[in-house]
């Protein structure tokens, strides 16, 4: 019996720092996307070269666990390809905090980053506290979240997530993210933790 793991222990530093660089290039590409106006031509183009590197990719699909997104504990967001970065100043075994910013590519309008986003935010950061500390994986059951001010676009938002309880394989976890002195959203969980699966 095994346990399902969310880490991949055969990437090498080289291709570990090679995969950082391009997820922060594909986050830069994303963000000057969306904030652009391009002309059709322009846009045809860059379709094109899409799709050249879609074919080169879609050959090379491996199983998820050889995958490289979201399976690089040294990375922020262990290099989720779609998460913006979250960067960690706090860290124990019952308390995760650190700072967010999301790019125009987040945007959900007026400035403000998508509410789905800021749910995944929480959801990313209450799952990775849910397995620290020795814990076994554990998966999302529910996320409530209470949304109190507009999250800015373009501006550091701090995190902060800690246990609220465990009984036996539930983990009941809050979460908050602030801008300054204003709180922008309140997060309510309960992760389970996953059983064992055999091989």
């Amino acid at each position: 019996m095994s346990w399902t793991t969310f880490d991949n222990t055969a990437a090498g530093p080289e291709q570990v720092t090679a995969w950082s660089g391009t997820v922060d290039a594909l986050h830069a590409f994303h963000d000057s996307l969306v904030s652009a106006a391009p002309g059709a031509a322009m846009l045809d183009e860059i379709a094109d070269d899409l799709r050249r590197w879609t074919a080169v990719l879609t050959p090379m699909a491996v199983p998820e666990v050889d995958r490289l997104s979201g399976r690089i504990p040294s990375l922020p967001v262990r290099g989720q390809a779609m998460v913006p970065p979250f960067v960690v100043d706090v860290a124990d075994a019952s308390r995760l905090e650190g700072v967010v910013t999301f790019g125009p590519y987040y945007l959900g309008g007026g400035a403000a980053a998508h509410g789905g986003m800021i749910v995944t935010v929480f959801d990313e950061v209450l799952g990775s506290l849910a397995a620290m500390g020795g814990r076994k994986p554990a998966r999302t059951a529910y996320l409530k979240t209470d949304f109190r001010a507009l999250v800015p676009i373009g501006e550091q938002i701090r995190v902060r997530a800690w246990f609220d309880r465990e009984d036996g394989r539930k983990r009941y976890l809050r979460a908050d993210m602030w801008v300054g002195d204003t709180l922008c959203a309140e997060a309510d969980s309960l992760f389970v933790e996953l059983r064992p699966t055999a091989r």
